[in-house]
């Protein structure tokens, strides 16, 4: 199966039914239908099967049009994150090798003058058409494109960053961006709803949320910016029956007076993912939205999703076992989990060990880094870098990281990413960045400098070093000064001693 049949099968069976809209523009199945084959079309004529090619632009009708566009065409889109600084696009796309990319006109300036040479289509807001695509696209005829497609050629490919600070691209097939879209529905039976799409659709559990809600027939209102306002309007008015939510989202909204005014009676499911959350907030959210809650556990090599904590469970937890809304649920069918010691003995049940996923929704591999396919597919099953362990009913809890790794609001944040940074920097001897508790963001970057003895280097130095060099959520909300930082015996910097003072008389070391 490839993933624009997710899209065909409902177009055929309710071709004039609203499939996307996104306030002032909607579209039936059959016409999205068409314009992923005018998409496809125009992508099958600018690049071979297997070519890469980036897109830019906030949530978008043109971005799930390009995404089911380039599954008909065989090409490989790479979305980049717009939060991003160019210098970071300008990696992912050279290291991906795209020649062209799909641009909104708001970032078109910012990324050509980091990759001058990569050709540009650029989406404008007053394109007279239904869609925002340029004109040359725009012309290209909805006719089917003659081109095959295996399910098992690679579908997207999307950059997670690394220990080492440069970002890899996890490598999906078609295969397994189906089965995990299948694997989300029967886990939430989820079909035929009203969904907001209100997550960054350069993020695979996004991307992903997308194809699920296809592979359900579901209708999508499509946000193109989170506004906690907003989107509790839309809930309420829209009768909303589906969504998905970053965890500091919720929180926003269990904070807000407006939530406690609008009517939430149509809303059946909400999802949350990428990240913990605490559990009171979790708590006051279910007692105020009135609807069944479920947890979604996984990453970019997962495809998206490795492990559903269901609204079964979520009901059990109030009832008897409040426990179990610590945990990231159960994995969805056709996939494993394994808790391996150091030496990659399984540890018993209870016991903290790194936790493995095994199943059929996996990334193919890293591109162009055979080595590192190898290290992360150890033997097929995923090395998540998470810490944590099993239970007897075989609920998983995440009770630390592995990698070195902060998660900030749903965003992945490698300390070594900024570490490198700041190095850079003059008057900088020595760097760790480590997580800190944060109430909104569940984590944020701190910043702890050993400075040149000679410098009077200070932290607004620092912090205005990195606004300059780095994504916003990247940035280290504090910095700290020290002589020096505590090293194990070979020389590496024992972060655990350096973040233990802020998560003390926490139950886990993620928040």
């Amino acid at each position: 199966m490839r993933v624009h049949e997710l899209l065909d099968h409902w177009a055929h069976r309710f071709p004039d039914e609203i499939y996307v809209s996104d306030g002032d523009r909607s579209l039936t199945w059959n016409e999205m239908r068409e314009w992923t084959h005018r998409v496809g079309n125009w992508l099958a004529d600018a690049l071979q099967p297997g070519d890469r090619f980036c897109m830019l632009d906030r949530n978008s009708l043109e971005m799930i049009a390009l995404y089911f566009g380039a599954s008909r065409a065989g090409v490989v889109p790479v979305p980049l994150n717009f939060r991003l600084a160019p210098q970071e696009w300008k990696y992912i796309v050279e290291d991906a090798r795209c020649t062209l990319a799909v641009v909104h006109e708001d970032y078109e300036q910012a990324l050509t003058s980091v990759v001058p040479g990569v050709t540009v289509s650029v989406m404008r807001d007053d394109t007279p058409s239904g869609l925002r695509f340029a004109d040359d696209v725009v012309a290209y005829p909805a006719d089917r494109i003659d081109r095959d497609v295996p399910a098992e050629s690679v579908y997207h490919q999307m950059y997670t960053s690394g220990t080492t600070g440069k970002p890899k691209g996890a490598m999906v097939t078609h295969r397994a961006a189906c089965t995990n879209a299948f694997q989300i529905q029967l886990a939430l039976d989820a079909n035929r709803k009203r969904t907001l799409c209100v997550m960054p659709l350069f993020h695979a559990g996004a991307a992903l949320q997308i194809f699920a809600y296809t592979t359900g027939g579901c209708s999508i209102r499509v946000v193109r910016d989170f506004d906690r306002a907003s989107v509790l309007r839309s809930m309420s008015e829209l009768r909303i029956q589906l969504l998905t939510l970053a965890p500091a989202m919720i929180q926003d909204m269990v904070a807000d007076p407006l939530t406690a005014e609008l009517d939430f009676t149509g809303l059946d499911l909400m999802v949350y993912g990428s990240a913990p959350m605490a559990v009171e907030v979790l708590k006051k959210a279910m007692s105020l939205f009135g609807c069944d809650f479920a947890q979604a556990y996984g990453m970019t090599e997962s495809c998206a999703v490795a492990t559903i904590l269901a609204p079964e469970d979520h009901h059990r937890a109030l009832e008897s076992n409040p426990r179990i809304l610590m945990s990231a649920g159960r994995p969805v069918i056709g996939t494993a989990l394994r808790v391996t010691a150091q030496d990659g003995s399984d540890v018993p049940v209870e016991s903290v060990g790194e936790v493995l996923v095994r199943g059929p929704q996996l990334m193919s591999g890293c591109w162009a880094l055979e080595d590192a396919t190898r290290a992360t597919l150890d033997g097929g099953w995923l090395r998540t870098g998470d810490a944590g362990y099993l239970d007897t009913e075989g609920f998983l809890y995440i009770s630390d990281r592995v990698k070195d790794m902060i998660i900030s609001g749903g965003e992945n944040i490698y300390p070594r990413e900024i570490e490198e940074v700041l190095f850079e920097m003059e008057g900088v001897a020595d760097v760790a960045v480590v997580g800190v508790p944060s109430e909104r963001w569940g984590e944020s970057p701190i910043a702890i400098v050993v400075p040149d003895k000679d410098t009077d280097l200070t932290e607004q130095d620092v912090l205005d070093h990195c606004r300059a060099h780095l994504a916003r959520f990247k940035r280290p909300v504090e910095v700290s000064f020290v002589e020096s930082l505590p090293r194990s015996a070979v020389g590496k910097v024992l972060k655990r001693d350096l973040r233990a003072p802020y998560w003390r008389g926490l139950a886990r070391a993620v928040n």
